[in-house]
């Protein structure tokens, strides 16, 4: 057997490798967006899902530019603002931003390296979503070109 076919293969699985380990790499950099609801029921619907972050600015450029709009004239007023609000939060310190605790439920809005996280604990569910305030700032600015204010 010639020498070579034993390398050829083995280039083939290092380069494949080196791939993997890379798109690995950029997926843990740029994190996820996780969404899990856990209905309390018996029988209840459990939902888990878990996208990479950096798929949700591409899938956007999937969706219509129309299935975008915002209907309600009011809202398109306030995408600055939370547009701002996200990038002050790309910049702030890990924190608690919101905490409620009643006797039927409990809610937590933190800020924890550069993803928020949302849990919600109630009688009926426990819901969890996080994401990487990066990727809230990509789809308000989506929203925001299919959404053009006033002619100034």
């Amino acid at each position: 057997m010639h020498p070579l076919a034993f390398k050829v293969p083995l280039v083939i699985m290092a380069v494949g490798a080196s791939i993997v380990g890379t798109a690995a790499i950029v997926t843990y950099d740029a994190g996820a967006v996780r969404v899990s609801v856990v209905e309390k029921k018996s029988h209840g619907t459990n939902f888990h899902l878990m996208v990479p972050a950096m798929l949700v600015p591409t899938a956007l450029d999937f969706v219509p530019s129309h299935d975008l709009h915002l209907h309600d004239r009011d809202t398109r007023q306030w995408l600055p603002a939370v547009k701002a609000a996200l990038r002050e939060l790309d910049r702030c310190p890990d924190a608690t931003l919101v905490q409620v605790t009643s006797p039927g439920e409990n809610v937590n809005i933190s800020k924890r390296g550069n993803s928020i996280y949302i849990d919600v604990d109630d009688r009926n569910e426990t819901v969890h979503v996080s994401f990487p305030v990066p990727v809230a700032q990509k789809v308000v600015e989506k929203l925001e070109e299919n959404n053009p204010g006033p002619p100034v």
